[in-house]
């Protein structure tokens, strides 16, 4: 019998030992796989205890809400009859009830029910934070709780798409871009602090907050004002759809946040940080430079301290003063969504550790991803109208249900058209796409002509006009940083060349009204005892002499010698070129300069370019139109030398005055009202004099508005609803539709 060999043995013994231990290995560790799975399903059932408990908590609160509210429904009978007499929601309701959509109907009526019963004592119960013995700063507007409630009628039913039209598709949505027709997108979907009476200037109401309390500070001395904020204000969730395929949004986004007093300091800090350079940041950093602090006490409360100065009385008393108009920005301050233009489209944050106060006062990373950010396109909401998407024709905006005012808005929704230029607008409006329109004053003849044939008689739908002085003027501006317009004898010599008289007969079909000054004629600011200069072309020719400027090489063209060149008197005039008008009155104007030797030549841009000179101050001169601001005007933004030479500033000419600057600085301290238009006056009088701009005119604007558009008033004219009132324009947000044009 044959043995087999030692080697062969050691080896079988070697692979049985091998197999034996993979055995246990494989055992072993079906025991740790075991365990793990049990250890997973442990904490699988702990979290759906967990999330069961969170689920019954919930329905706990919900049902405790519930019972409050309906304790304060039966403790407040009076006040919900008010509520619900004129029937604005209950009847909005009603028709979607009938469309079957009964949940719907619950969650608004649950919203309707918490916004409108919002008397006092419910709504400071619990703020341990708020002083009930300190008045509140913030007034009632019995506009709002009142005047309309009783205008409606009872059948009404809130409903209808309000149709406007606006000039060129914006470049972005920012919330600091510093274009009035993007602003005032924003405004509408954003809500301040407080907000103006209706129909009344210097005047403040309730808006998000709920009450402002003025205090002083037992330490310090110093006054401060303590914001109070309502518990049910809301973050509309982004909506992927809004986004291009690829922007992928994270969950983080696509739910409801709570405004809070952080949403309020994280807009201040964004203002106040220097490396955020757009156009609005540049311009409200001027106004809010003089906040101190801005202290977060908890989500619903926040205070604002102002920086004082000691002032000296006409007695000689020193006395320290904040801002007189402190209060009123105070109440202008608005929210910055935090849960979006903090972090990147993954959900993670642009800035990891932001612990620290001053985080968004001062990162640099940070603000420049604020300035391209992702969400640049979008309007981030929470006020009376909801952002609901953009697309190359249009923006969508809908009501929010939930707002607390539920007056705020009395259409359903608004779409914006873009058209290229006001002629397109005015073709829309024609054939009933647009319900109102500001019609140009070159369109007005063609309006007459339009309302005789027997394509207008035929329409369901009449048109009316309404006229008024709106707070706005055209104008001119000299950048003073140009070798060309330093001197003001110059700049003079710029006005006594245009006719301004003739651009308003004859471009604006007399709707215009000559100015002298940066107010509106309508303000108590406006010096209306200062004369226009007059059109003068010989005077402009003797000045621009006087200041060196010759035809030496007899050309046509007056030249002077400038740091040892001979330099001719050529320089270029941007303009938005899709604006007609605007176009008509800079071709007057190279044709008014040609006569006195000054060859102007003209640079039609669009939004974006005009936006992009106007901010880098990268112009000869600039043709724009300025919206004013409501009294009381503070001048700061647009003339006091710290914007000059600011990138971004409204000080886009680089005006510098030290005189102004001292009236500017006189009247953020002084409260009473006669020295205050003394100071206006005198201001009025050195801009005058020194033609920073040529004052064009102050356009008279005609709204046209069709047959169904109800409400459509100025307050000023309507003392019967509105005791005291002084503004002088319509307001739109109160405009509704009976009925409404698609039925």
């Amino acid at each position: 019998m044959n043995k087999e060999p030692i080697g062969l043995y050691i080896f079988r013994f070697m692979i049985g030992l091998g197999l034996f231990a993979f055995m246990i290995m494989l055992y072993w560790s079906s025991v740790l796989l075991e365990v793990d799975v049990k250890e997973l399903k442990n904490d699988i059932n702990q979290l759906k205890s967990e999330v069961l408990t969170s689920r019954l908590e919930v329905d706990r609160i919900h049902d405790d809400v519930m019972e409050a509210v309906l304790d304060e429904q039966k403790n407040n009978k009076e006040l919900m009859k008010g509520i619900f007499h004129n029937n604005v929601e209950l009847n909005m309701l009603k028709s979607v009830a009938k469309s079957g959509n009964i949940a719907y109907v619950g969650d608004e009526l649950s919203k309707f029910t918490i916004a409108l019963n919002g008397n006092e004592d419910r709504i400071f119960r619990g703020r341990h934070q708020i002083d009930p013995k300190l008045p509140n700063l913030l007034k009632e507007d019995m506009f709002y709780a009142d005047t309309i409630p009783k205008m409606l009628d009872k059948g009404f039913v809130l409903r209808g798409v309000r149709r406007t039209a606006m000039i060129g598709k914006p470049d972005n949505l920012h919330p600091f871009n510093n274009f009035a027709s993007v602003s005032s997108l924003v405004s509408r979907c954003i809500g301040t602090v407080a907000t103006m009476e209706f129909g009344k200037y210097e005047t403040m109401a309730p808006d998000m907050a709920v009450k402002m309390e003025h205090r002083v500070n037992s330490n310090t001395g110093k006054s401060e004002f303590w914001v109070h904020l309502r518990d049910n204000m809301y973050w509309e969730p982004l909506q992927q759809e809004h986004f291009p395929d690829d922007v992928v949004l994270a969950s983080h986004f696509l739910h409801k946040y709570r405004v809070t007093a952080h949403d309020f300091k994280f807009f201040y800090d964004a203002i106040m940080n220097p490396y955020v350079t757009m156009g609005k940041a540049a311009a409200l950093r001027t106004y809010y430079r003089d906040i101190e602090d801005i202290e977060v006490v908890d989500d619903l409360t926040f205070i604002v301290r102002w920086k004082s100065e000691d002032v000296v009385d006409e007695e000689g008393n020193i006395t320290s003063k904040i801002k007189y108009v402190a209060k009123e920005l105070t109440g202008s301050l608005q929210p910055l969504a935090r849960f979006v233009y903090q972090y990147f489209t993954d959900g993670k944050k642009i800035v990891e550790d932001d612990s620290a106060s001053d985080t968004y006062r001062t990162n640099s990373v940070w603000a420049q991803n604020f300035a391209v950010h992702w969400a640049k396109n979008i309007i981030v909401s929470c006020g009376p109208w909801i952002f609901d998407g953009m697309t190359d024709r249009s923006i969508r905006l809908k009501r929010n249900s939930g707002y607390h005012n539920p007056y705020a808005v009395l259409v359903g929704a608004q779409e914006i058209t873009f058209r290229d230029t006001p002629d397109a607008v005015w073709q829309d409006f024609k054939l009933g796409k647009l319900d109102t329109y500001g019609i140009l004053a070159d369109q007005l003849i063609e309006l007459e002509d339009f309302m005789k044939t027997s394509e207008y008689q035929e329409q369901k739908f009449g048109i009316n006009r309404l006229d008024y002085l709106g707070r706005s003027y055209n104008y001119i501006g000299w950048n003073q940083a140009s070798p060309f317009f330093r001197s003001k004898k110059v700049r003079k010599a710029m006005t006594y060349a245009v006719d301004r008289k003739r651009i308003i007969n004859q471009n604006l079909n007399g709707m215009a009204m000559e100015i002298t000054g940066p107010f509106s004629p309508n303000s108590p600011s406006y010096d209306a005892t200062i004369e226009s200069l007059p059109y003068d072309p010989q005077k402009a020719r003797r000045l621009l002499e006087e200041d060196g400027w010759y035809d030496s090489e007899v050309d046509g063209i007056r030249d002077k010698e400038i740091d040892g060149k001979r330099v001719p008197f050529r320089f270029s005039l941007t303009y938005y070129v899709k604006n007609p008008t605007t176009k008509a009155n800079a071709e007057y104007i190279v044709t008014a300069l040609k006569d006195i030797g000054v060859e102007c030549v003209l640079n039609g841009v669009g939004i974006a370019d005009l936006s992009a000179a106007f901010d880098e101050k990268s112009f000869d001169a600039i043709y724009l139109g300025w919206s004013l601001g409501s009294p009381p005007e503070d001048p700061r933004q647009l003339w006091h030398s710290a914007g000059s030479r600011e990138k971004g500033s409204s000080n886009a000419v680089g005006f510098e005055n030290k005189e102004v600057d001292s009236i500017i600085e006189a009247l953020q301290y002084e409260y009473d009202i006669e020295r205050r238009v003394a100071l206006y006056r005198r201001f009025h009088a050195i801009v005058y004099e020194e033609a920073p701009y040529i004052f064009l005119y102050a356009p008279e604007s005609v709204m046209l508005y069709r047959d169904y558009v109800q409400n459509v008033f100025i307050p000023k004219d309507r003392q019967d609803l509105i005791p005291g009132a002084n503004v002088s324009e319509p307001d739109s947000s109160i405009f509704w539709f009976n009925p409404p044009p698609e039925e």
